[in-house]
């Protein structure tokens, strides 16, 4: 399978000041991912930022797993964060988990702003890849839809 870089830069902030608490991450879609440009996500939340940091290091080393877990426990922190919801959906896309892959991506479209255009694209993605794994291909092709609608505006 080809695969496609889709930049997610993610920025912490502590009183007045940025601090970068992620470097690029290359996140690992199908080719039919086209770049939309930058998400640009900015944590408040310390602790959020450490955990999304980490995240971001553990699955760059391959423990999954464990980077699931960091995210998760961001997500606990601020259940309504889109952007963590959509990487939650990446990480299970990523092993096969197609349903949860769906409603995570579902979850982080819900909770996304209509100015959140290039995060819902990728959710809308995430979501035709999780129903073509499914043999959802009606559901895909739907989804498919929604994406272009998204990548024309």
């Amino acid at each position: 399978m080809a695969l496609a870089a889709l930049l997610v830069s993610a920025c912490a902030t502590t009183g007045n000041s940025q601090t970068p608490t992620q470097e690029l991450v290359n996140e690992r879609l199908d080719s039919y991912v086209v770049d939309q440009g930058d998400i640009r996500h900015d944590i408040e939340n310390p602790e959020v930022a450490r955990l999304w940091q980490e995240s971001a290091i553990l699955s760059r080393n391959g423990d999954i797993d464990s980077a699931k877990a960091r995210l998760q426990q961001a997500i606990t922190l601020t259940p309504r964060d889109a952007v963590l919801w959509s990487r939650a959906a990446e990480f299970e896309l990523d092993q096969n988990s197609f349903l949860r892959a769906e409603n995570y991506a579902a979850k982080s479209n819900y909770l996304a702003t209509l100015a959140s255009r290039p995060l819902r694209y990728r959710n809308w993605l995430i979501i035709k890849r999780s129903r073509e794994g499914r043999g959802d291909l009606l559901g895909a092709r739907e989804a498919e839809i929604e994406s272009t609608k998204l990548a024309e505006r």
